[in-house]
């Protein structure tokens, strides 16, 4: 079963190369960037949900979420995984974005979209989670196609991002909230 993931993941890589095209290759850097240290999320959810009465509690969750997640993911997971990066692989001047240092499993940039697109999908109307969701998938779509993680990554991102978002969204509503 693992061979099966490492050859799907192996071919992803390779059809992620065959597909790049210039306009393309921006639009994926800018949703990398913007999914980096979940900016996208702090700046166009959080920050905006403490704002506004309605949405104050969803801010709250979504900040303790994204920390859950990245103490999870990113200091707990990735190091205990310690995969390999298919960009370690790849030459300096295929690269699109500056290669990155840590681990590969799993996909941070998926977790944290997925658990913010999960507390939205938790708490607030269709308006707000619909795009988030679409957003998240970009994020994650794009780590594919700079070649920055492996499919297994990001699926894994997501699943994580999925259960730390609902963990979370659920202890404040029967806990802190009750």
């Amino acid at each position: 079963m693992l061979q099966r993931l490492r050859r799907i993941d192996a071919k992803i890589v390779q059809r992620m190369s065959a597909i790049h095209r210039p306009a393309l290759d921006r639009l994926m850097v800018f949703f990398t960037y913007s999914g980096t240290g979940a900016i996208i999320w702090w700046l166009g959810f959080v920050i905006p949900f403490f704002f506004t009465k309605r949405f104050r509690g969803v801010g709250m969750i979504m900040t303790t979420a994204l920390v859950f997640n990245f103490l999870i993911g990113e200091i707990i997971i990735k190091k205990l995984v310690g995969r390999v990066r298919p960009s370690d692989s790849i030459s300096d001047d295929d690269m699109k974005i500056n290669k990155p240092k840590d681990h590969s499993f799993p996909s941070g940039h998926s977790a944290s979209s997925f658990c913010a697109f999960t507390v939205t999908a938790w708490c607030c109307p269709v308006w707000i989670w619909a795009p988030a969701l679409v957003l998240a998938c970009c994020i994650a779509f794009s780590r594919m196609y700079l070649r920055v993680h492996y499919f297994t990554d990001v699926i894994g991102g997501a699943l994580l991002g999925i259960i730390d978002g609902s963990l979370v969204t659920l202890f404040f509503r029967y806990v802190v909230f009750k």
